[in-house]
C-alpha cells in the first residue's frame, strides 16, 4: 500500500462528468423504460448541462479536474473548500458553502 496521489484523479473526474450527464438525460429512467417495452419520443425533463451551473465542494485534484472538464462542456463552475485555492479557469470560489 502507498500513497498515489494523482493516480486516477482523472478517471474519478470523468465519471464524476459521465454522471452528471446521465443525470440531466435521465438515462437510467429510460433505460428501465426501454427495458419495459416503452420508448417514448418525448424528453421531458431532460436538459444539456451547457449553461447550467456546478457546485462543488473540495477543490482538490478531483474537483479542480471535474471543474476543468465542465468549463469545457459550457457550465458555470463554482466552488467551496476550507482552504483559499486559485481557480482553474474561470472557476469561481465561494466563501461559505451556503452561497
Amino acid at each position: 500500500v502507498f500513497n498515489a496521489p494523482y493516480a486516477n484523479t482523472r478517471s474519478v473526474a470523468e465519471l464524476v462528468i459521465s454522471q452528471i450527464i446521465a443525470l440531466s438525460r435521465q438515462m437510467m429512467d429510460r433505460s428501465a423504460e426501454c427495458h419495459r417495452g416503452a420508448w417514448y419520443k418525448v424528453s421531458k425533463n431532460c436538459c444539456e448541462v451547457r449553461g447550467k451551473t456546478l457546485g462543488i465542494i473540495g477543490y482538490g485534484h478531483v474537483g479542480s479536474q471535474v471543474s476543468v472538464l465542465a468549463e469545457s462542456l459550457g457550465m458555470k463552475v463554482v466552488y467551496y473548500d476550507v482552504v483559499p485555492k486559485m481557480a482553474m479557469g474561470n472557476a469561481t470560489q465561494c466563501s461559505t458553502m451556503d452561497e
